[in-house]
Protein backbone atom coordinates (compact mmCIF):
# COMPACT_ATOMS: atom_id res chain seq x y z
CA UNK A 1 0.00 0.00 0.00
CA UNK A 2 1.51 3.54 -0.78
CA UNK A 3 2.57 5.77 1.81
CA UNK A 4 1.87 9.38 1.64
CA UNK A 5 3.70 10.18 5.05
CA UNK A 6 6.66 8.74 4.33
CA UNK A 7 7.32 9.41 0.53
CA UNK A 8 8.05 13.79 1.28
CA UNK A 9 11.17 12.63 2.92
CA UNK A 10 12.43 10.42 1.00
CA UNK A 11 11.46 11.40 -2.74
CA UNK A 12 12.15 15.36 -2.02
CA UNK A 13 13.60 18.76 -1.06
CA UNK A 14 10.66 20.10 -1.19
CA UNK A 15 11.34 21.81 2.82
CA UNK A 16 9.79 19.25 5.21
CA UNK A 17 13.34 18.01 6.47
CA UNK A 18 16.17 19.68 6.99
CA UNK A 19 19.50 19.15 8.45
CA UNK A 20 19.66 16.09 11.20
CA UNK A 21 15.91 14.74 10.36
CA UNK A 22 17.09 14.65 6.39
CA UNK A 23 19.74 13.17 6.86
CA UNK A 24 18.20 10.92 9.55
CA UNK A 25 15.77 9.59 7.32
CA UNK A 26 17.72 8.80 4.20
CA UNK A 27 20.39 6.89 6.16
CA UNK A 28 17.96 4.75 7.33
CA UNK A 29 16.09 4.44 4.21
CA UNK A 30 19.47 3.68 2.41
CA UNK A 31 20.20 1.21 5.80
CA UNK A 32 17.33 -0.90 5.04
CA UNK A 33 18.11 -1.27 1.10
CA UNK A 34 21.57 -2.50 2.10
CA UNK A 35 20.67 -4.93 4.69
CA UNK A 36 17.99 -6.60 1.96
CA UNK A 37 21.09 -5.80 -1.30
CA UNK A 38 23.54 -7.70 0.59
CA UNK A 39 21.90 -10.48 2.81
CA UNK A 40 22.39 -13.95 1.42
CA UNK A 41 18.82 -15.08 2.26
CA UNK A 42 15.41 -12.87 1.76
CA UNK A 43 14.76 -10.74 5.23
CA UNK A 44 11.57 -10.17 7.23
CA UNK A 45 10.84 -6.96 8.69
CA UNK A 46 11.97 -8.62 12.11
CA UNK A 47 15.37 -9.23 10.62
CA UNK A 48 15.60 -5.75 9.61
CA UNK A 49 14.29 -4.49 13.17
CA UNK A 50 16.75 -6.17 15.09
CA UNK A 51 19.85 -6.03 12.47
CA UNK A 52 19.35 -2.30 12.22
CA UNK A 53 18.52 -1.67 15.72
CA UNK A 54 15.54 0.84 14.30
CA UNK A 55 12.10 1.74 15.56
CA UNK A 56 9.59 -1.12 14.46
CA UNK A 57 7.66 2.05 13.05
CA UNK A 58 9.81 3.03 11.12
CA UNK A 59 11.70 0.17 9.53
CA UNK A 60 7.69 -0.73 8.65
CA UNK A 61 7.07 2.77 7.15
CA UNK A 62 9.97 2.53 5.26
CA UNK A 63 9.44 -0.78 3.98
CA UNK A 64 5.71 -0.08 3.06
CA UNK A 65 6.96 2.75 0.66
CA UNK A 66 9.79 0.90 -0.76
CA UNK A 67 7.36 -1.95 -1.78
CA UNK A 68 4.45 0.20 -2.74
CA UNK A 69 7.72 2.00 -5.34
CA UNK A 70 9.09 -1.14 -6.49
CA UNK A 71 12.43 -0.92 -4.78
CA UNK A 72 12.00 -3.95 -2.25
CA UNK A 73 9.19 -6.72 -3.76
CA UNK A 74 7.94 -9.90 -1.21
CA UNK A 75 8.80 -13.53 -1.81
CA UNK A 76 5.93 -15.44 -3.27
CA UNK A 77 6.14 -17.95 -0.65
CA UNK A 78 6.96 -16.73 2.71
CA UNK A 79 6.67 -12.78 2.26
CA UNK A 80 10.41 -12.22 3.08
CA UNK A 81 12.07 -9.31 1.21
CA UNK A 82 13.89 -9.12 -1.74
CA UNK A 83 15.56 -6.47 -4.06
CA UNK A 84 12.59 -5.40 -6.64
CA UNK A 85 13.48 -4.67 -10.21
CA UNK A 86 13.87 -0.72 -9.99
CA UNK A 87 16.16 -1.18 -7.40
CA UNK A 88 18.20 -3.66 -9.14
CA UNK A 89 17.62 -1.54 -12.57
CA UNK A 90 19.20 1.09 -10.50
CA UNK A 91 21.94 -0.10 -9.13
CA UNK A 92 23.02 -1.51 -13.21
CA UNK A 93 22.53 1.78 -14.26
CA UNK A 94 24.69 3.39 -12.06
CA UNK A 95 27.20 0.29 -13.04
CA UNK A 96 26.43 1.39 -16.67
CA UNK A 97 27.60 4.81 -16.35
CA UNK A 98 30.55 3.89 -13.99
CA UNK A 99 31.69 1.22 -15.96
CA UNK A 100 32.43 3.81 -19.45
CA UNK A 101 34.63 5.57 -17.79
CA UNK A 102 36.30 3.50 -15.11
CA UNK A 103 39.87 2.24 -15.25
CA UNK A 104 38.11 -1.54 -15.79
CA UNK A 105 36.85 -0.47 -19.15
CA UNK A 106 40.57 0.29 -20.17
CA UNK A 107 41.48 -2.73 -18.10
CA UNK A 108 38.42 -4.85 -20.31
CA UNK A 109 39.85 -3.30 -23.81
CA UNK A 110 43.05 -3.65 -23.10
CA UNK A 111 42.59 -7.52 -22.06
CA UNK A 112 40.50 -8.32 -25.86
CA UNK A 113 43.07 -6.50 -28.12
CA UNK A 114 45.61 -8.82 -26.37
CA UNK A 115 43.34 -11.67 -26.51
CA UNK A 116 41.83 -10.93 -30.20
CA UNK A 117 38.45 -12.66 -28.46
CA UNK A 118 35.65 -10.65 -26.84
CA UNK A 119 35.95 -10.35 -23.38
CA UNK A 120 33.19 -9.45 -20.69
CA UNK A 121 32.10 -8.54 -16.97
CA UNK A 122 28.62 -9.74 -15.62
CA UNK A 123 27.50 -10.63 -12.53
CA UNK A 124 24.24 -12.36 -11.01
CA UNK A 125 20.56 -10.93 -10.88
CA UNK A 126 17.99 -13.21 -9.16
CA UNK A 127 18.83 -16.39 -11.45
CA UNK A 128 20.42 -14.94 -14.10
CA UNK A 129 23.63 -13.15 -15.02
CA UNK A 130 23.62 -9.21 -16.56
CA UNK A 131 26.29 -8.17 -18.67
CA UNK A 132 27.72 -5.12 -16.98
CA UNK A 133 30.65 -4.30 -19.68
CA UNK A 134 31.91 -6.00 -23.11
CA UNK A 135 34.18 -5.63 -25.45
CA UNK A 136 33.88 -7.00 -28.83
CA UNK A 137 36.12 -8.83 -30.57
CA UNK A 138 36.93 -6.99 -34.35
CA UNK A 139 37.78 -10.37 -35.72
CA UNK A 140 34.54 -12.13 -34.91
CA UNK A 141 32.82 -13.60 -37.49
CA UNK A 142 29.41 -12.79 -36.63
CA UNK A 143 28.20 -10.08 -33.96
CA UNK A 144 25.91 -11.70 -31.51
CA UNK A 145 22.92 -9.90 -29.70
CA UNK A 146 24.18 -9.90 -26.82
CA UNK A 147 25.27 -6.14 -25.02
CA UNK A 148 25.62 -4.36 -21.91
CA UNK A 149 22.44 -5.38 -19.85
CA UNK A 150 21.74 -8.33 -21.37
CA UNK A 151 20.75 -11.35 -19.04
CA UNK A 152 21.72 -14.88 -19.75
CA UNK A 153 21.30 -18.31 -17.95
CA UNK A 154 23.04 -19.65 -14.85
CA UNK A 155 23.17 -23.12 -16.23
CA UNK A 156 24.22 -22.81 -19.16
CA UNK A 157 26.79 -19.94 -19.08
CA UNK A 158 30.70 -19.83 -18.12
CA UNK A 159 29.76 -16.86 -16.02
CA UNK A 160 26.59 -18.53 -13.95
CA UNK A 161 28.11 -21.78 -13.36
CA UNK A 162 31.08 -19.73 -11.45
CA UNK A 163 28.51 -17.88 -9.53
CA UNK A 164 26.40 -21.15 -8.55
CA UNK A 165 29.74 -23.16 -7.79
CA UNK A 166 31.09 -20.53 -5.41
CA UNK A 167 27.86 -18.98 -4.09
CA UNK A 168 27.86 -19.96 -0.36
CA UNK A 169 25.75 -23.54 0.21
CA UNK A 170 22.55 -22.26 1.40
CA UNK A 171 22.14 -19.71 -1.84
CA UNK A 172 23.45 -22.08 -4.00
CA UNK A 173 20.75 -24.45 -2.93
CA UNK A 174 17.98 -21.99 -3.04
CA UNK A 175 19.54 -20.83 -6.34
CA UNK A 176 20.05 -24.48 -7.75
CA UNK A 177 16.51 -25.11 -7.05
CA UNK A 178 14.94 -21.58 -9.13
CA UNK A 179 16.87 -22.70 -12.05
CA UNK A 180 15.16 -24.89 -14.70
CA UNK A 181 17.87 -26.42 -17.04
CA UNK A 182 16.47 -25.59 -20.51
CA UNK A 183 18.26 -27.62 -23.19
CA UNK A 184 19.59 -24.40 -25.25
CA UNK A 185 22.32 -26.37 -27.39
CA UNK A 186 22.94 -30.50 -27.53
CA UNK A 187 26.17 -29.64 -25.24
CA UNK A 188 23.67 -27.71 -22.27
CA UNK A 189 23.82 -29.47 -18.95
CA UNK A 190 20.24 -30.57 -17.82
CA UNK A 191 20.96 -33.32 -15.65
CA UNK A 192 21.47 -32.13 -12.05
CA UNK A 193 23.74 -34.45 -10.74
CA UNK A 194 25.92 -33.91 -13.74
CA UNK A 195 25.71 -30.01 -12.79
CA UNK A 196 26.49 -30.62 -9.44
CA UNK A 197 30.15 -32.64 -10.69
CA UNK A 198 30.70 -30.13 -12.78
CA UNK A 199 29.93 -27.33 -10.03
CA UNK A 200 32.46 -29.19 -7.69
CA UNK A 201 35.15 -29.45 -10.34
CA UNK A 202 34.70 -25.34 -10.58
CA UNK A 203 34.79 -24.92 -7.43
CA UNK A 204 38.90 -26.79 -7.14
CA UNK A 205 40.02 -25.61 -10.72
CA UNK A 206 38.70 -21.48 -9.91
CA UNK A 207 37.65 -21.27 -13.62
CA UNK A 208 34.79 -22.63 -15.33
CA UNK A 209 33.86 -23.35 -19.02
CA UNK A 210 30.92 -22.75 -21.40
CA UNK A 211 32.02 -25.75 -24.05
CA UNK A 212 28.61 -24.61 -26.64
CA UNK A 213 26.30 -24.84 -23.94
CA UNK A 214 24.59 -21.59 -24.26
CA UNK A 215 25.46 -21.03 -27.84
CA UNK A 216 26.72 -23.68 -30.67
CA UNK A 217 29.63 -22.77 -32.32
CA UNK A 218 30.75 -20.46 -28.96
CA UNK A 219 33.11 -21.30 -26.34
CA UNK A 220 33.95 -19.40 -23.30
CA UNK A 221 36.24 -19.31 -19.62
CA UNK A 222 35.28 -17.35 -16.89
CA UNK A 223 37.09 -16.48 -13.90
CA UNK A 224 35.53 -14.98 -10.61
CA UNK A 225 36.45 -11.09 -9.74
CA UNK A 226 35.84 -11.20 -5.66
CA UNK A 227 35.79 -8.83 -2.93
CA UNK A 228 37.79 -8.34 -0.01
CA UNK A 229 36.45 -11.43 1.74
CA UNK A 230 36.97 -13.69 -1.15
CA UNK A 231 33.34 -13.16 -2.05
CA UNK A 232 32.33 -13.87 -5.44
CA UNK A 233 30.97 -10.22 -6.88
CA UNK A 234 31.55 -10.64 -10.56
CA UNK A 235 32.81 -12.55 -13.12
CA UNK A 236 35.18 -12.30 -15.95
CA UNK A 237 35.02 -14.31 -19.26
CA UNK A 238 36.00 -14.55 -22.60
CA UNK A 239 34.15 -15.86 -25.53
CA UNK A 240 35.36 -17.17 -28.80
CA UNK A 241 33.89 -19.36 -32.09
CA UNK A 242 34.55 -22.91 -31.50
CA UNK A 243 36.43 -23.20 -35.02
CA UNK A 244 39.27 -20.95 -33.76
CA UNK A 245 39.73 -21.59 -30.28
CA UNK A 246 38.08 -25.13 -28.61
CA UNK A 247 37.54 -25.54 -24.71
CA UNK A 248 41.23 -26.95 -24.42
CA UNK A 249 42.93 -24.26 -26.06
CA UNK A 250 40.81 -21.75 -24.05
CA UNK A 251 42.90 -22.68 -20.76
CA UNK A 252 45.92 -21.57 -22.42
CA UNK A 253 44.87 -17.96 -21.94
CA UNK A 254 44.27 -18.55 -18.26
CA UNK A 255 47.57 -16.52 -16.99
CA UNK A 256 46.03 -13.67 -18.64
CA UNK A 257 42.84 -13.90 -17.38
CA UNK A 258 43.85 -14.32 -13.90
CA UNK A 259 45.96 -11.08 -14.19
CA UNK A 260 43.61 -9.23 -15.52
CA UNK A 261 40.89 -10.55 -12.88
CA UNK A 262 43.17 -9.82 -10.42
CA UNK A 263 43.63 -6.10 -11.73
CA UNK A 264 39.69 -5.91 -12.17
CA UNK A 265 39.39 -6.52 -8.71
CA UNK A 266 40.99 -3.71 -7.63
CA UNK A 267 39.01 -1.39 -9.44
CA UNK A 268 36.10 -3.24 -7.41
CA UNK A 269 37.80 -2.28 -4.46
CA UNK A 270 38.51 -6.11 -4.08
CA UNK A 271 41.36 -8.55 -4.44
CA UNK A 272 41.23 -11.37 -6.48
CA UNK A 273 44.79 -13.15 -5.59
CA UNK A 274 43.04 -14.75 -2.01
CA UNK A 275 40.24 -16.97 -4.40
CA UNK A 276 42.73 -18.25 -6.39
CA UNK A 277 45.14 -19.29 -4.31
CA UNK A 278 42.92 -20.52 -1.50
CA UNK A 279 42.32 -23.94 -0.60
CA UNK A 280 39.23 -25.70 -1.98
CA UNK A 281 38.17 -25.63 1.23
CA UNK A 282 37.71 -22.44 1.78
CA UNK A 283 36.75 -21.97 -1.45
CA UNK A 284 33.43 -24.03 -0.56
Amino acid sequence: MHNPEIEPQLTAPRGAAHGPEKAGILGRSFAVLEAIAASPVPLGVGDLIEQLDLPRATVYRLVDWFLSEGFLVREPARKRLVIGNRLSDLAYDALRAAVAVAPRRTLLEGLAREIGETCNIGTIDGNRIVYLDRVESATWPLRLDLKIGSRVPLHATGMGKLFLALAPQRQRRALLAAVELEPLTPATITDRDRLDRELEQIRDQGFALDDQEFLAGVVAIALPIVNRRGEIRAALAMQAPEARMNAAEAKRHLPLLRDAAERLARTFGAGAADLFDAPVAARR
